[in-house]
C-alpha cells in the first residue's frame, strides 16, 4: 500500500507544480532582441507604446509600399521574437503590404508578465496605434504563428479584417497541453486556454491555414479541427514532410502569396479606380 500512497502523493505534487509553473511553461519568453538592422531590417520603424500598466513595448513597423494596400499584423510564436521572424515575413513588404510585427511582454527583453488577458490588451493597443496612423481595422490582415495564432484568430473575430493567415495553429492551448500531458487533467488547470475553436466561428474574413504533418509541438489534428470550424472562405495546406518551424522550407510563401492574390489583391484591383 505504501507505493500506492507514494504514487498518489507524487501525482498530486506534479499537478500542483504544473499549476504554479504554468505561466513559465506556456510563455517561456525569449532572448534579448537587438535593433532591426541586426536582422536585416533596414527601414524598419521601432514603435514604442506604453500599456495601461506602464509596461512599454517596442513593435516593428514597415509601411505599405503600394497605395491602398493593407498592413499585415504579425504575431510570432513562442521562444522567439520579431527579429527571428523578420526575414521570413519580408515577402509581405515585397508584395506591397505593410508589416507590423507585434512584440510580447516578457519577451525580447520587455518587462511584464505574459497572459492571455494582457496579450489581448496589448494587441488592441497596437491596432489602436495603426488606426491613428490611418490604417483602420478593415485595412488589416492578421497573421499568427503557433502561439500567435490565438491572437490572430481572436482579433479577426473582433474586427472586419481583410484576411487571417495561420501558421501551425491550434484549436485551443488547452487541447495542446492535454495532448502533451495526456496523463494529467491539465486542460482543467490552465488559466489561459486560448479558445480559437470558439473565436474562429466569428471570423468573417477569408482564412488560410498551413501546418506540417509531422509537427510535434502542435498536433496537426488540432489544426484540422480548427479548419472545420471556419464558417466562411477558407483554404488549408498540410505539408507532408513539414514539422513545426520549417514550413517555409516546404513552399509556404508561395501558398500564402497565392491566397493573398485571390482574396485580397484581386479585390483591391477590382475596387481601385
Amino acid at each position: 500500500m505504501n507505493w500506492i500512497l507514494f504514487a498518489a502523493t507524487f501525482y498530486i505534487v506534479v499537478l500542483v507544480a504544473m499549476y504554479l509553473l504554468q505561466t513559465r511553461l506556456v510563455y517561456p519568453g525569449s532572448d534579448l532582441r537587438s535593433k532591426p538592422e541586426a536582422y536585416g531590417g533596414v527601414g524598419v520603424q521601432e514603435i514604442q507604446l506604453k500599456m495601461a500598466d506602464e509596461v512599454q513595448l517596442t513593435h516593428w513597423f514597415i509601411p505599405p509600399r503600394k497605395k491602398h494596400y493593407p498592413v499585415v499584423v504579425a504575431f510570432h510564436g513562442n521562444a522567439g521574437h520579431t527579429g527571428d521572424r523578420l526575414a521570413k515575413l519580408k515577402y509581405f513588404t515585397e508584395m506591397g503590404f505593410g508589416l507590423f510585427q507585434v512584440e510580447y511582454r516578457g519577451y525580447a527583453g520587455h518587462e511584464g508578465t505574459p497572459s492571455e488577458q494582457a496579450f489581448k490588451a496589448d494587441g488592441l493597443s497596437a491596432l489602436k496605434w495603426l488606426s491613428e496612423q490611418g490604417y483602420n481595422k478593415d485595412k488589416l490582415i492578421m497573421y499568427g504563428e503557433s502561439l500567435g495564432t490565438g491572437m490572430a484568430v481572436w482579433l479577426g473575430s473582433q474586427f472586419p479584417v481583410q484576411a487571417v493567415i495561420l501558421e501551425a495553429p491550434y484549436s485551443s492551448i488547452a487541447d495542446v497541453a492535454q495532448a502533451k500531458y495526456w496523463f494529467l487533467p491539465v486542460k482543467y488547470l490552465l488559466k489561459d486556454k486560448w479558445r480559437s475553436d470558439l473565436s474562429i466561428q466569428d471570423v468573417k474574413a477569408p482564412v488560410f491555414l498551413f501546418h506540417g504533418e509531422n509537427d510535434e509541438v502542435i498536433p496537426i489534428a488540432l489544426s484540422r479541427k480548427l479548419f472545420e470550424l471556419i464558417p466562411n472562405d477558407k483554404q488549408a495546406i498540410y505539408f507532408e514532410d513539414g514539422y513545426h518551424m520549417d514550413l517555409y522550407d516546404h513552399g509556404a510563401e508561395k501558398n500564402v502569396r497565392e491566397f493573398l492574390q485571390e482574396f485580397v489583391i484581386g479585390k483591391l484591383n477590382t475596387s481601385s479606380p
